[in-house]
């Protein structure tokens, strides 16, 4: 056998390089940075840059397990998210109620380096619970905007509250009007989300886990092309099956019969069912012309001084569980009116100058929101009170005759001074509780400092006040406020 003979200064060398390679391996590990910070949810910002330690995020909840990627990540790197080894670029975590996303390690030389993704945005608006007083079981659905006399912010957001006010989901989108964020549960037990867009003209749905499924609008349908939707309501049935209401505009009207021009535009409401894909009923204002006589007086000279007049103003749908119809509300007709899900007609007009209900003294309703019909056959109701003396905001229960056309008031709840001349949502809960969303008021900054959510129990004593933050010249508010018992 040949014996080798070892060189002790080559052994020497060789020791040298074999303990640099070594260093160089561990000074790899110990000082490389991430290339950047990807969450499922959202996207961070700013723009992730290794010297910026705190960040934001669009999106994020603490209902989902969600995913944080590592880009850059090495499988000798000791890293810790929320005390959670990194075991690969991808590591699933669940937040606690406030929980920031805490990226960690350690330098060369020991020191702590940590990245903070924090759980609620610097700018998002401020939510403060003013009364809690065993409120019923569930989850509240917002959107938050700023208003102000000189226009809107360029993003909003949609939120789920717990009962202590905080957003165990939010999502901030680059749109001033996002309105009218709900919850649908389908047949098959399927959750859905969905939120409206008006600089879209669309209607976007998400699943269970807030991942954007679908976008819908109207369809081509009678001689009209798609439109844009009417951002103020929704019905989704299931993943095949909707109503959606859109935007008409019908051009150089003869308005002279109503003491105005001869040429003005009308915004008119359609009201399309759709059914795989298919249009299966469709409703049209402009099909029934007597509605233009039902404006509000305070309206009414639009239709000599404006080029459009919005002389309906839709604001919401609902299905009648009884009957099987839809209920809609118009904000400047102060009317509620029941449409014949088949054919189209008019069953009943409620409230307004031709009300079918003969409405008086404090049974009158004005600039009415949110109007539905609950299971025991009542009309409940938004009363935003804006052509009343006093002008005062209320929520109020019918009980209807709807074969005699009678109506008997048998609730409602206001607060002595509490006006709001736009928005608002009222909702009765399984428990007997209303729920009620405030709406706005951008000219009185009395009436913005006060609640904009407000639950009641069946005694009219608050269980739940809820107000959002506004800042300097600008109101914070949601169009809507909705509870849903979720089991997420």
């Amino acid at each position: 056998m040949k014996k080798f003979n070892y060189n002790p200064f080559i052994l020497f060398i060789l020791i040298i390089l074999a303990l640099t390679s070594s260093c160089s391996k561990d000074d790899e590990f110990t000082n490389s940075t991430l290339h950047s910070i990807e969450v499922s949810t959202g996207t961070i910002y700013p723009e992730f840059n290794p010297e910026i330690k705190d960040y934001y995020i669009t999106s994020l909840n603490t209902i989902n397990e969600i995913q944080v990627k590592l880009n850059g990540f090495e499988s000798y790197k000791t890293i810790y998210i929320n005390n959670i080894k990194a075991t690969n670029y991808i590591t699933n975590i669940k937040l606690n109620i406030g929980e920031d996303i805490i990226i960690k390690y350690n330098s060369f030389d020991d020191e702590e380096i940590k990245y903070t993704i924090h759980y609620l945005p610097e700018e998002m608006p401020k939510i403060n619970v003013i009364t809690k007083n065993n409120p019923s079981e569930g989850f509240t659905l917002i959107n938050m905007f700023e208003l102000a006399q000189n226009g809107t912010k360029n993003y909003s957001y949609i939120s789920i509250l717990n009962n202590d006010g905080f957003p165990v989901y939010y999502k901030k989108l680059p749109y001033k009007a996002v309105i009218n964020f709900k919850y649908f549960l389908t047949p098959d037990n399927q959750k859905r989300f969905s939120y409206n867009v008006n600089e879209l003209g669309k209607t976007i749905i998400m699943n269970e886990r807030f991942e954007e499924i679908n976008q819908l609008q109207i369809l081509p349908h009678n001689g009209h092309n798609s439109l844009p939707l009417d951002n103020h309501d929704f019905i989704y049935l299931n993943d095949n099956h909707f109503i959606i209401p859109g935007i008409l505009v019908r051009e150089n009207v003869n308005m002279t019969a109503y003491g105005g021009s001869s040429s003005v535009d009308l915004t008119e409401i359609v009201i399309q069912e759709i059914l795989n894909d298919q249009v299966v009923f469709e409703w049209n204002s402009a099909d029934y012309p007597e509605l233009l006589g039902a404006t509000d007086p305070i309206y009414y000279s639009q239709y000599a001084t404006s080029e459009k007049v919005d002389y309906f103003h839709f604001n919401s749908i609902a299905i009648d569980p009884n009957d099987q119809n839809f209920v809609i509300s118009a904000r400047h007709t102060n009317q509620i009116y029941k449409i014949d899900r088949t054919n189209g007609n008019i069953i009943w007009r409620f409230g307004g100058n031709n009300d079918d209900f003969n409405l008086t003294s404090n049974q009158i309703i004005s600039h009415p929101h949110h109007a539905t019909i609950l299971d025991n056959g009542h009309l409940l109701l938004f009363d935003n009170g804006v052509t009343k003396n006093p002008q005062e905001s209320r929520i109020v229960e019918y009980e209807l005759n709807e074969t005699n056309l009678t109506a008997n008031l048998v609730y409602e709840y206001k607060e002595n001074g509490r006006y709001s001349d736009i928005m608002g949502s009222a909702q009765k809960l399984n428990n007997g509780n209303y729920f009620i969303g405030w709406g706005g008021n951008i000219t009185s900054q009395i009436n913005a400092n006060k609640s904009d959510i407000t639950e009641i129990d069946t005694n009219g004593n608050i269980v739940l006040d809820i107000s959002f933050s506004n800042n300097p010249d600008s109101f914070t508010y949601s169009y809507r406020a909705l509870k849903y018992n979720i089991s997420f």
